[in-house]
């Protein structure tokens, strides 16, 4: 098959989407499929692209989030484009202009197409306002938008039960569930050397004490991503384990708004911000850590929860969460209800590490980017074999 993903984000950005779209991407082609890229792009990264299989629409910078740009093109252009690729299918992995010729280009062709639902866009309108009365009129508008951008596919990939179910109230029908694989093999490889010498390197090469137990967390460092809760309970987790360093893994908008938190707090000395992290050493970070710790809501999966138990790694998550579907209590990981419980659950994974690490990479055994591609091949096969668009 040749398959179009569309997307609004792409490297060098680094979030749960790309990951998602690279992962897919190797998947397939490993298979025999081709897959072409339509993405939002520098006039540098258009000069200096080298892979016919990337192609970077002109865009302008977001303002409230610099690291993300806008598409700007005439929609007839990735139209023209997409009929002189000829593809079999198209996959948006995007809401915004990107997202919005993949709809285009299926209807004037007649080319099936399929959506991934990857982010909860109403729970991000304080990046154009701080306004409460205005950010309660986006997020009516945004939930309206979603509702009639994803009734024009075949198909809208939820990654969760819980994404499916938020989208079901949106009004929006055509949703199924298919979770978002990882690398295993990659991370699976890091087992054998968590206590290691190369662990040993990477704590060394973040400032982390040998004897320091570790409470990790990766993501966008973003407001949405609830991290103030985890430095709210970082003094509690202290004084029941002295020796822990807090370890928060990624870049973005809300770096200095937490690095200030923690030092108002009188934590500096408790917390490592290592900014953003190489691939190849975020397993060896994973198995390094006693514990992941994620208080975000705002997932439509979380796919860092999975990396870090693939490691052995327990998480603790926000019940009701996209997360907590993989997650069971005290077993494989934890689950808190709210922030009184939240530190005890951290405490409790860090010295039960060994009991539920060793299940955490048996669920995440199930989430095998491998099979997963297969089965998103069977769903491509099924919306090209009921020809038509939506």
């Amino acid at each position: 098959m040749r398959i179009a993903f569309f997307t609004d984000s792409y490297l060098p950005n680094v979030d749960g989407v790309v990951t998602t779209i690279c992962n897919y991407r190797r998947e397939l082609e490993r298979l025999g499929h081709e897959v072409y890229i339509f993405s939002p792009g520098t006039k540098t990264q258009k000069d200096e692209n080298k892979d016919e299989r990337i192609y970077y629409f002109t865009s302008t910078t977001f303002k409230p989030y610099p690291d993300y740009r806008i598409a700007i093109f005439n929609f007839f252009s990735p139209v023209k484009l997409v009929k002189e690729l000829g593809f079999d299918i198209i996959h948006s992995h995007g809401v915004a202009t990107t997202g919005l010729a993949a709809i285009q280009s299926s209807q004037k062709l007649g080319i099936p197409a399929v959506a991934s639902f990857h982010t909860f866009l109403p729970e991000a309108v304080h990046y154009i306002s701080s306004n409460r009365n205005v950010q309660n009129i986006l997020q009516g508008i945004a939930t309206k938008y979603l509702s009639w951008y994803y009734s024009g596919y075949k198909k809208v990939i939820a990654p969760s039960i819980f994404a499916k179910k938020v989208l079901e109230g949106w009004g929006i029908k055509n949703v199924i569930v298919h979770p978002a694989g990882i690398e295993l093999e990659r991370f699976a490889s890091a087992l054998g050397t968590a206590r290691s010498e190369n662990s040993a390197a990477i704590r060394k090469e973040f400032g982390i004490p040998k004897s320091a137990n570790v409470v990790l967390h990766v993501s966008r460092i973003a407001m949405e991503k609830n991290i103030e809760m985890l430095i709210e309970a970082a003094s509690s987790i202290i004084n029941l384990v002295p020796q822990t360093k807090f370890v928060i893994v990624g870049k973005g908008p809300a770096e200095a708004h937490y690095k200030n938190l923690v030092e108002r707090k009188g934590l500096s000395q408790h917390f490592i911000f290592t900014g953003y992290v190489a691939n190849e050493k975020l397993p060896l970070l994973y198995s390094t850590a006693d514990v992941f710790a994620f208080p975000s809501a705002f997932e439509t999966q979380g796919l860092v929860v999975l990396e870090a138990m693939a490691c052995g790694t327990p998480a603790v998550v926000k019940a009701g969460g996209a997360a907590s579907e993989f997650i069971v209590d005290g077993k494989n990981g934890c689950v808190f209800s709210d922030h009184f419980d939240f530190h005890d659950k951290i405490v409790f994974a860090m010295k039960n590490k060994q009991t539920l690490g060793k299940n955490a990479i048996e669920t995440a055994q199930e989430y095998d980017i491998r099979k997963n591609t297969e089965k998103l091949v069977e769903l491509y096969k099924s919306c090209i074999g009921n020809s038509g668009t939506k």
